[in-house]
């Protein structure tokens, strides 16, 4: 009986937590606001995420999905609240890598003219990306990322060609050389800002 009433306080103590965070979240439309509340409430561990539905496949941004800014909600660990949605455009290439700063440019140059020529001659680009690449991402495939996540050479390149195009993109100063697939048309989609705070401090 005792164990059974220790059981209860702690799921009313941690429910009244729960209520008293949603109150808090209620307050907060900003990420400055956001920013305060956690600097007043470390235990609350709060992140900011930025999410993306339509190129995200996890179970967390396909329950975001249909939410819109303003809502709070909870699940058993953490409480949610959707600061704001802007739209954003979403793009997707496959690359192959090739760093100055372990070969020097006039071989990286050899290579790249020899990679263009392979692929005109019909060799997949996955397959000159496993062969070539001088990253860990042997299939040559970066999935679908947003405005603002690439250095702006390699953003604005890829902004610049329609799909299936096949060109090089420099970012001279990190000495980082590619060769890059524009594998999809570019798309809108949403971003949603999520405040996440821990429910059971």
């Amino acid at each position: 009986m005792k164990t059974l009433l220790l059981l209860l306080l702690a799921f009313v103590s941690i429910e009244s937590f729960s209520q008293s965070i949603k109150k808090q979240l209620l307050r907060v439309n900003t990420i400055e606001e956001a920013q305060n509340l956690a600097i007043e409430n470390p235990l609350l561990e709060a992140e900011l995420l930025s999410i993306h539905p339509e190129i995200e496949n996890d179970a967390f941004a396909n329950k975001v999905a249909e939410s819109k800014a303003g809502e709070v909600f909870s699940d058993l660990n953490f409480t949610y609240k959707i600061l704001f949605e802007k739209n954003t455009m979403a793009f997707r290439v496959s690359y192959i890598f090739l760093d100055a700063n372990k070969i020097a440019l006039a071989k990286i140059e050899e290579l790249r003219t020899t990679i263009l020529k392979e692929y005109s001659n019909g060799i997949p680009f996955s397959g000159l990306a496993n062969k070539y690449t001088m990253d860990s991402n042997k299939n040559g495939d970066l999935g679908w990322f947003t405005e603002g996540m690439m250095v702006p050479e390699f953003e604005t390149a890829v902004k610049n060609h329609k799909q299936n195009a096949v060109f090089k993109v420099d970012v001279a100063n990190e000495k980082w050389y590619y060769i890059v697939l524009k594998t999809d048309n570019d798309k809108p989609i949403r971003e949603l800002t999520v405040l996440k705070l821990k429910s059971n401090s």
